[in-house]
């Protein structure tokens, strides 16, 4: 497909502006308000380097319609008006590619069928429609879903399909009828499941009234199309809502879906009554940077809630939980409550998960110091799977004053908790690196090696000592001064906060020394002024304390590296500021490091042919770029320095 041009595959799904030679617009795949998704027409590949998709025409085509590579192709085909041929060559690939297609028409058939049993005959009308009707379900709705009746006969979808022509092994393969070699779905009312494109790939049967004689719920066996851990009930309905609104409603069941977009809220998917999978979560962040959980009040719906937390967490969404009343699902509130009283609960009664989740620790807990120690390690675990720093640190704060906990204790154990997640994470080979992926990521880390990032270049004093040195000043000069509307909180204890995980890899001693003994200091409960430092006991750090104290300051100047030049306050007024780029600053540059030896470590590994490894390398340059971006992007005024 060599006429396929990126930038105009992409240009329909994607407003591009142009940059230079490359094109840049918002990533169509997770939420974003800065573009960070680059088109290059020169080298006819895509990147977005806040998640890191990339590829080429035929790959964005497959990820952003969720079409396979024959699929992608057709639609391509169809774009440039290209008429496709099979060749000989390709037989095998072709033949398969038409057994595939060969399901999907069955699959089609067999959902016509069950729509005809559910409207035609005087068993689905009786049956099944009622059944519908009476859940509240209107016509329209019906028939959006593609809802349906499978009779209670052996063979009657086995019948009609052989008269039209398809074989008992096409059948089989899409799940359509037993091992026993009859029909898979008897006597229930039929839920069509849908892939991304809309296209029919299972089906979900229910049984009408409550019997002993099998479950509620039987779903297709798994097949060559049907793999149920990547497949959200409802997406097709609801991913352009999700996208308008950035957010999605995940609920539980079918009927829950259902009756929400009748009610309005078309932003809703279901994870079909199993445990929420890092897979299913992926397809929800191509759409939106949120989701609430909608579940019931009682402790079974709260459990599954809290299962699927940390994978949520860990492809760093936003989280939110609703807790419906007593004895209510999703399916029957909003029927009872309206779609306005059903919105003003869910704004009313909605808590970020992290914090319901550390209520919830604590009412276990009951006073109980033991049990409290437990559930503060399990806490633990689900803070170290925020991926994003700034956040990880946010939650941490809120979730020490909830727990009435010391900060820096928690600080400490997530961060260990942290690392060891991440070196768990790493030592893995993933299975699902093909060829294909493995060229993405060889032409984008060239590309990202080739082409050096210039305005992190242009950041001066990078391999010197000069981010910590401006740390240390400020916090002797204003570490006893409280930050702005904050309650008294001292300055120090901020930086302190903000630095506890990195003191380690100050390069400077003396610097190290003193953030150690302010911590200390700090958790005696005693924040002390600059006159501490400067008759301190210990020489080298008094000098060092009177040094920093009475130099004067001068502006850097930004402005010769292309850093917008503001106006700058002055220090005694602006100290919390300074604070926060000097901590910027430093964390830039200690980030700026772990990449170079990243870099490093894929170059070996390249050098000795280990291709697994190296793949996971670069999957950690990509989250490493993305961190530094987010840094980068905060930069906003000008640095003083001594």
């Amino acid at each position: 497909m060599e006429r396929a041009r990126v930038e105009e595959v992409v240009g329909d799904f994607v407003n591009l502006k142009r940059r230079g030679t490359n094109l840049i617009g918002l990533c169509p795949f997770h939420h974003e308000k800065t573009p960070s998704f680059n088109v290059s027409p020169t080298k006819n590949i895509y990147k977005c380097f806040g998640c890191g998709k990339a590829g080429g025409a035929i790959n964005f085509v497959m990820e952003h319609e969720g079409y396979d590579y024959p699929e992608a192709i057709r639609y391509l085909a169809g774009k440039y008006s290209i008429q496709l041929e099979e060749t000989q060559a390709d037989a095998e690939t072709i033949q398969a590619e038409r057994e595939r297609e060969t399901i999907y028409k069955v699959l089609e058939f067999a959902w016509q069928y069950y729509k005809s049993q559910l409207h035609d005959t005087e068993e689905g009308q009786l049956a099944g429609l009622n059944y519908f009707i009476e859940r509240g379900f209107r016509t329209k709705t019906i028939e959006s879903f593609g809802l349906g009746y499978a009779p209670d006969k052996a063979d009657g979808l086995i019948h009609e399909a052989k008269k039209a022509g398809f074989t008992l092994d096409i059948l089989q393969r899409a799940g359509l009828i037993t091992q026993h070699g009859g029909d898979f779905f008897r006597h229930r009312v039929m839920f069509p499941i849908f892939n991304i494109s809309g296209k029919v790939i299972a089906f979900a049967g229910r049984q009408m009234v409550s019997s002993k004689r099998g479950p509620k719920y039987i779903n297709s066996p798994e097949t060559e199309i049907y793999v149920k851990r990547k497949v959200l009930y409802g997406l097709s309905h609801a991913k352009k809502a999700i996208r308008d609104n950035d957010n999605c409603f995940l609920v539980e069941g079918y009927t829950d879906v259902i009756s929400l977009h009748q009610a309005g809220i078309e932003n809703v998917v279901a994870s079909s009554g199993t445990a929420l999978t890092p897979d299913q979560i992926r397809l929800i962040r191509r759409y939106a940077g949120r989701i609430t959980v909608l579940y019931d009040s009682d402790p079974a719906g709260i459990k599954a809630a809290m299962r699927g937390l940390d994978l949520i967490l860990e492809e760093n969404l936003d989280v939110r939980l609703a807790l419906l009343p007593e004895g209510e699902d999703p399916d029957s509130f909003v029927k009872k409550s309206g779609l306005a009283g059903f919105q003003d609960y869910i704004r009313e009664h909605g808590k970020d998960f992290i914090l319901f989740k550390t209520q919830l620790l604590l009412k276990e807990a009951a006073g109980d110091p033991m049990r409290k120690t437990t559930l503060v390690k399990d806490l633990v675990e689900t803070l170290a799977h925020i991926p994003e720093a700034i956040k990880r640190s946010a939650f941490i704060t809120e979730c020490a004053h909830l727990m009435k906990i010391d900060e820096h204790i928690l600080v400490r154990e997530t961060n260990k908790a942290y690392d060891e997640f991440l070196r768990q994470k790493r030592q893995g080979i993933p299975r699902d690196v093909d060829s294909a992926e493995r060229e993405i990521q060889h032409q984008v880390f060239n590309q990202e090696t080739k082409q050096t990032d210039a305005r992190i270049q242009a950041l001066p004093n990078l391999a010197d000592q000069f981010q910590e040195r401006d740390i240390i000043r400020i916090l002797l000069s204003y570490g006893d001064k409280p930050i702005p509307d904050s309650n008294l909180t001292p300055l120090s204890r901020y930086i302190l906060v903000s630095l506890l995980d990195i003191i380690d890899e100050f390069q400077n001693e003396t610097y190290k020394k003193i953030m150690r003994e302010y911590q200390d200091l700090l958790e005696q409960g005693k924040s002390p002024g600059p006159e501490y430092f400067t008759h301190h006991a210990n020489k080298e750090i008094q000098n060092l304390a009177i040094e920093l104290l009475t130099s004067p300051n001068e502006y850097a100047r930004w402005e010769e590296h292309d850093m917008p030049l503001q106006i700058q306050l002055h220090p005694d007024i602006n100290y919390k500021k300074d604070a926060f780029d000097a901590i910027l600053r430093l964390k830039l540059k200690i980030l700026m490091g772990h990449i170079e030896n990243n870099i490093a470590v894929i170059n070996q590994l390249q050098a000795d042919g280990k291709e697994d490894e190296m793949i996971i390398h670069m999957r950690m340059h990509a989250d490493l770029l993305q961190l530094r971006e987010q840094i980068t992007s905060q930069f906003k005024n000008v640095v003083l320095r001594v």
